[in-house]
């Protein structure tokens, strides 16, 4: 044979070797199994016998032998030689040399075996004294993600990809995903503020899901009360949890709610004399409840959604129609309707125009909204206020525009009529690479993450200044819209398109 010939079926027979042995192990173990095979490979070649024959062929004049051999796992090699002298000194070699490299081959397996093991031992040697040793985290690849398409089956448990590190190593830990066995679009998350176990996911299609044991395990749920199959046309967008009380707003416009924590549901009927769908919701917990609308409309029930009260003298639409004269630009081309809004503790609303040409603000006890200029020429994308999870004082807002800018104001300035947000929001020091930011939640006063497109996560330890990129998501194919933090900071979540859930535990 030739020696080229010689090393693939050599390097064949130690892949085959090794193929059960590597499934197990980690990337570590992985490096070492191409290093043995390329350590083989130039052994081989180095070695070059005139002949290869296998153990205990006989070598029978010109002509070729060809031999199979199979593993228990499936796999086959042939090795094909050509003899070219039958004298015995020949023949002696050939058994010789193969004989020595089959040995080195199993070797070489046992190494790789022992390398793998002493990985997985590192990885569990770091757990607690009496806790129950934790595999080693790795990123999620594009192609380990296979996300199913349709809800998943009521009553379904979903547990996490990876298990997530011990506390004390949360600064290296990456985000792990939590497959939710669906590749519908998750909208929202939230936790009971009273019970940091308890809290719910919706999104598209009906997708509802519930944990008890602080988002360690979902469960999938249904609404009793809505017809077969009904639910599924439902886009649900928005919910909010207090106590007992939970509210789910969906599209088209649905107003859920729920007195005994997420056991019973009803459904609040939504009046078609409603100025615009409603858009965002605030439990305040004992029947009590806030709900804003794509018109800017505000409204405040205190008996369970039988009666609501309104906060907003007049929509945005005319609001806009006694104020365009003052130089807002691009009120003449508002829609009628806003494409987001936020809602701050004290009440206070921020909201982003349809075509993201201007923001409006909205501050607990007055009448009406305030329009706002937009800091650059750039188109809004989204914004929203400085609050902190660990609730450390924090004031001002974040913007982000079209081009992935991102942009934060530390000034309550930017509430009052007739600001320029030109000379309150400066430009962060950021690199997208034009990839649109969509989301950004504040840990602590300094510590912010962000979220986009392209599932990119960009991190800021000096309150939003400046971010670096995050790999935790780079090899998922997905969108990411919402980064929230709950149980003071100390648990973050983002949720995005194809059913994509993030956790990450932070240090108390």
């Amino acid at each position: 044979l030739k020696w080229w010939s010689k090393v693939t079926a050599m390097a064949r027979i130690l892949d085959m070797v090794l193929m059960e042995r590597s499934r197990a192990a980690t990337r570590a173990s992985r490096s070492v199994r191409v290093g043995l095979l390329l350590g083989v490979a130039v052994a081989t070649c180095l070695w070059a016998p005139r002949s290869w024959v296998p153990l205990g062929s006989r070598v029978q004049g010109a002509g070729s032998v060809a031999e199979t051999v199979s593993s228990g796992t499936g796999y086959a090699a042939t090795l094909v030689g050509r003899q070219q002298s039958s004298s015995p000194s020949t023949t002696g070699s050939a058994v010789s040399s193969s004989f020595t490299l089959l040995l080195a081959a199993s070797a070489l397996g046992a190494l790789a075996k022992f390398s793998s093991r002493r990985v997985a031992c590192r990885s569990s040697g770091a757990a607690a004294d009496g806790a129950t040793p934790l595999p080693v985290v790795q990123p999620v690849s594009r192609r380990e993600v296979t996300t199913a398409t349709g809800a998943a089956a009521a009553g379904a448990v979903v547990a996490p990809l990876a298990a997530p590190l011990e506390a004390s190593a949360e600064e290296s830990a990456p985000w792990v995903q939590y497959d939710l066995n669906t590749g519908e679009t998750l909208y929202d998350i939230d936790f009971d503020p009273k019970d940091p176990l308890h809290g719910f996911i919706v999104g598209a299609r009906g997708l509802f899901y519930e944990t008890k044991d602080g988002g360690k395990r979902w469960v999938s749920r249904s609404f009793a009360n809505l017809g077969k199959g009904e639910e599924i046309s439902y886009r649900f967008q928005t919910l909010s949890v207090n106590g007992n009380d939970v509210w789910i707003i969906g599209k088209p416009p649905l107003l859920l709610h729920s007195k005994d924590g997420g056991a019973t549901w009803k459904k609040v009927p939504v009046s078609k004399k409603l100025p615009g769908e409603p858009k965002v919701i605030t439990s305040l917990g004992d029947g009590k409840a806030e709900m804003a609308t794509s018109s800017g409309a505000v409204y405040l029930t205190e008996n369970d959604g039988r009666n609501w009260k309104s906060k907003v003298k007049e929509t945005v639409d005319a609001t806009l129609n006694r104020v365009s004269a003052s130089g807002v630009q691009g009120a003449s081309y508002f829609t009628g309707s806003v494409k987001s809004i936020k809602r701050d503790p004290s009440g206070s609303y921020l909201a982003v125009a349809q075509r993201g040409n201007f923001y409006l603000t909205f501050n607990s006890g007055d009448l009406r909204w305030i329009p706002h200029n937009r800091a650059t020429a750039r188109r809004i994308q989204a914004m929203g206020f400085h609050i902190t999870a660990d609730g450390t004082p924090a004031t001002g807002a974040w913007m982000t525009l079209n081009g992935g800018l991102l942009s934060n104001c530390t000034d309550e300035k930017f509430r009052d009529f007739g600001t320029d947000a030109k000379d309150l929001f400066t430009d962060a020091k950021i690199k997208t690479g034009g990839i649109g930011i969509i989301d950004v939640g504040f840990r602590t006063a300094n510590e912010a993450w962000a979220v986009g497109g392209s599932g990119v996560i960009y991190m800021s330890k000096d309150g939003g200044q400046t971010w670096t990129f995050d790999r935790s998501a780079d090899e998922l194919p997905c969108n990411l819209y919402n980064v929230k933090f709950f149980d003071n900071g100390k648990v973050g979540y983002m949720i995005g398109s194809a059913g994509i859930l993030l956790r990450k535990q932070f240090a108390a």
